[in-house]
């Protein structure tokens, strides 16, 4: 009989709830919301192969403070409150906060609410609301939880995270994500002894942030595969000559990939990474798993089957090392649940 995947999930995770983001100055459908937590969460239960299991995790803020900046959490803190007042004061729940100006020298300074918002969120599609920074420290706290089960000997483990982190960076929230989940389990799994892990990133997106946070460090090793940043958000980083720099050179591997790869194309590319991932011999091995490289996801620009992410999954746990799985993107969300099954199908080997 095939040993049950531990998986562990937050409900406060969907108190988080956008209904719009900004692209060209125009208001859209926000493409993050619950029922992609519902999805998986739905295909799960169905699976009959998983032990799913509420975050244990009560305080995550000491983890995040590992990664994140004290200022930009305090930030997050008080803007989310400041939203709660206006959702209070109009009777709208869903009040949402965006920038209206951003950063445009190194040096500049910001002194009030409004410059503040353009300092630390990049971009229109990560707007804050009153339940947002609950949101983000209850999706953390996934994440650390499951590290936790990877430490005390778990062979695979995977988190339901909601909101999103890969590309959140130290000092700023951007593309829907608000704290690095990646980046903050990895640091807790080196704080309790581990000496090199490595990230293996599969969301369509580059990774822009878990990239930025490790870049000159040596003891984790970050991997992409992701579309060409010269046509796919977030467009400045995920560049094949992004290689790290000082401790961290040659520890920092990004594989962009254009529009339409397919199931035997994206295999190819994978072979090149795991090659990269089996040579750095990592004690674990974390993946930034997205699914917005299906075939029908709606922001998408790959082909990538639901029964290839079995494949895939095969493919990876060759590797033979602990595996934490963290939930990234994925937004066709009546297919998100079977994505994410197929997937822990081929890392656990259960036909």
């Amino acid at each position: 009989m095939t040993k049950e995947i531990p998986v562990v999930y937050s409900p406060l995770s969907d108190l988080h709830n956008p209904q719009f983001e900004y692209f060209n100055c125009r208001p859209k459908p926000h493409q993050d919301t619950p029922q992609r937590t519902e999805s998986i969460m739905t295909a799960l239960r169905v699976s009959g192969f998983v032990d799913i299991r509420e975050s244990d995790i009560k305080e995550a803020l000491p983890f995040v403070l590992r990664v994140h900046d004290h200022n930009y959490l305090q930030f997050l803190k008080e803007t989310s409150e400041s939203a709660g007042r206006m959702a209070e004061k109009s009777g709208n729940p869903n009040e949402a906060i965006y920038p209206s100006i951003h950063r445009y020298i190194d040096r500049g300074r910001a002194s009030n609410s409004i410059s503040r918002r353009g300092l630390y969120v990049y971009d229109t599609y990560t707007p804050i609301m009153q339940h947002t920074e609950k949101a983000a420290l209850a999706s953390a706290g996934v994440a650390i939880a499951g590290a936790k089960q990877l430490i005390q000997g778990e062979s695979l483990v995977y988190t339901v995270n909601r909101p999103s982190g890969h590309h959140a960076e130290e000092a700023g929230a951007l593309g829907m994500c608000y704290l690095n989940n990646t980046a903050i389990a990895v640091q807790s799994i080196l704080d309790a002894g581990a000496k090199k892990v490595a990230v293996f990133d599969i969301d369509l997106h580059h990774g822009n942030g878990s990239q930025d946070i490790f870049y000159r460090r040596s003891d984790v090793l970050v991997v992409n595969i992701n579309a060409d940043p010269k046509t796919r958000f977030p467009h400045f980083s995920g560049y094949a000559d992004e290689h790290g720099q000082d401790d961290g050179e040659g520890y920092n591997y990004n594989f962009p990939l254009p529009d339409g790869v397919d199931d035997t194309q994206y295999t190819q590319t994978a072979e090149k990474a795991l090659k990269i991932i089996a040579r750095y011999q990592p004690e674990y091995l974390l993946i930034s798993a997205g699914f917005d490289t299906h075939e029908k996801d709606p922001i998408g620009a790959f082909k990538l089957t639901t029964g290839y992410y079995q494949e895939l999954g095969t493919q990876i746990s060759k590797l033979n090392v602990p595996i934490l799985v963290i939930q990234e993107g994925g937004y066709a969300s009546e297919l998100l649940g079977q994505n994410v099954v197929s997937f822990l199908k081929g890392l656990s080997g259960n036909k």
